[in-house]
């Protein structure tokens, strides 16, 4: 039987955040004024890091509350939160909020998020790519575990999106035909590991999987799947804590490469 190291795309092998960032202040006027930039000029592919820089505090609690999304919609709920000052210290507390925005809203922010995403890749695919960049070691550590494992990514991401990223970073070969679960095939990462395990006629106990957010892992932590954390991803100090106290491993990136089949 075939040992699974499934992988999270977003926050484990790609830093995208920033896009994503940029991607949310180019739409989310447009879905609803009141988010739209002061001013009305939205960044672009040559500004979003002065941008950013000049939003610092914007930028910040947006980090902050990435960890609660998973799909693009939810990059609408994190702006809205931001504007109205609103943390939150549970999952379950983000999923209520999400609740009371509008629902035609999130569809029409999702997608005009794909359609933008994909209009940048197009005509300005360098600049673009570089918002997209592989976490450092990330490349060296995954051409590694091709040794042991059959490798695959679960994502809430968009397979297109995350095969032109793969190739872009040398590592599309080592994901086979099939092995690239996208938001298309379930609205869960637990969706996802019940289809690689059908796919590779595998058990939970032969897999493996890595994600940077703690409530994906939680959500499958009763299936024998073996779970990590990646502690370089889109989390802090309190969703290693969370995942410590569920008995999650916190990985750091320097010891991916070494991760062997159980």
């Amino acid at each position: 039987m075939p040992q699974v190291l499934a992988l999270d795309f977003d926050g484990v092998i790609s830093d995208s955040l920033l896009e994503a960032y940029l991607l949310t202040w180019r739409i989310a006027g447009k879905i609803e004024p009141q988010l739209a930039v002061a001013g009305g000029r939205v960044p672009g592919l040559d500004n979003i890091h002065s941008f950013r820089d000049q939003h610092r505090e914007h930028w910040e609690s947006f980090s902050r509350l990435v960890p609660f999304g998973n799909r693009a919609e939810d990059y609408l709920v994190i702006q809205r939160a931001v504007q109205l000052g609103k943390s939150f210290g549970t999952q379950e507390e983000f999923n209520s909020f999400c609740k009371t925005l509008d629902p035609r809203q999130m569809d029409d922010f999702h997608e005009e998020f794909y359609r933008e995403r994909y209009r940048l890749a197009e005509h300005h695919w360098e600049g673009w790519i570089a918002l997209n960049k592989p976490y450092p070691g990330i490349r060296k550590a995954i051409e590694a575990l091709s040794s042991y494992f059959e490798l695959a990514v679960a994502t809430s991401k968009d397979s297109q999106t995350v095969h032109a990223l793969l190739d872009s970073y040398g590592l599309g070969s080592l994901f086979g035909p099939g092995h690239v679960l996208d938001k298309s095939m379930g609205g869960s990462k637990r969706a996802h590991l019940a289809t690689l395990r059908d796919i590779f006629n595998c058990t939970y106990c032969e897999m493996t999987f890595i994600d940077d957010k703690v409530a994906h892992l939680i959500d499958c932590s009763d299936l024998g799947v073996r779970l990590f954390m990646a502690g370089w991803g889109y989390n802090s100090t309190q969703e290693a804590e969370l995942a410590a106290s569920r008995n999650i491993p916190v990985l750091q990136i320097e010891e991916l490469s070494s991760l062997s089949p159980r």
